[in-house]
């Protein structure tokens, strides 16, 4: 379906040149698409196409019926495949395997031609960019986790080893209506730790729980490269929690029935 979109837009457009942005996970396989729009199907013999990242690092290059192994940078020698038995039909997509973060942000570009059949050798698609691409490299977070002090009413909602940083979102469950709403995302303390190593985050998010009586507090945290959320919730002392005086006012308080009886 993608890169029917993509030829669809080349149809519309045969003159522009595509920018996508395409979200993906550290380890995968992923395909970058771009399709080439042609009249007629495409003799392999008069194709010409290769594709670059920003540095001018060369991912893949067909030249004439061949692939072009010789012209690869070394950072992707075995990690390129293309699709030959689809070429002819204007498919000049990619597939990059074993991504890493080094990979995240990165921007790759194909530029191809078409030379005529005949001896004159003229372009019936003249050479220039086709498709223009940035990767988004991610790294899921597996679990999390919340922690709350109903002494205190805080609470503590952590993960670890994930990327990019994610979004967090606190939700407070009335206890007398059900009713729920979200904590404004200024009365949340967040920490977001980034290993120097191999770049992952450890993340912690805190909250005061306002006063009232609740039944739940529930945390989100959203990888938005992914577009992946983790939930967790924890029932308020089976529905019965509030804000509760700290200790020493409950002392003093004491003190004073004591003095006034």
């Amino acid at each position: 379906m993608f890169i029917v979109l993509v030829a669809y837009f080349l149809l519309l457009v045969p003159d522009a040149t595509v920018v996508l942005d395409v979200n993906t996970t550290v380890g995968e396989s992923t395909v970058l698409p771009c399709i080439l729009m042609t009249t007629t199907p495409t003799d392999l013999k008069t194709l010409r196409f290769y594709w670059q990242d920003e540095r001018n690092y060369v991912l893949y290059s067909f030249n004439e019926g061949k692939e072009m192994p010789e012209h690869v940078n070394k950072l992707y020698r075995g990690r390129i495949t293309a699709f030959p038995q689809d070429m002819i039909r204007g498919n000049i997509s990619v597939k990059v395997k074993n991504l890493t973060l080094e990979d995240n942000q990165n921007v790759f570009q194909v530029f191809a031609a078409i030379f005529d059949t005949g001896s004159t050798r003229r372009y019936s698609l003249e050479h220039r960019k086709i498709c223009h691409i940035t990767f988004h490299v991610a790294v899921p977070y597996k679990s999390v986790s919340l922690a709350v002090n109903e002494e205190t009413m805080t609470a503590v909602c952590t993960t670890q080893r994930g990327f990019p940083e994610p979004l967090v979102k606190w939700r407070l469950q009335h206890l007398s209506d059900n009713s729920q709403y979200f904590l404004d995302p200024r009365d949340v303390n967040t920490t977001a730790v980034q290993d120097p190593k191999d770049q992952l985050y450890n993340f912690s998010s805190t909250i005061d729980i306002p006063g009232g009586r609740y039944r739940s507090v529930t945390c989100f945290i959203h990888n938005p490269t992914l577009n992946v959320t983790l939930i967790t919730t924890h029932i308020l002392n089976k529905g019965e929690a509030e804000r509760s005086l700290p200790g020493w006012a409950i002392g003093l308080l004491v003190a004073t029935v004591v003095l006034l009886g």
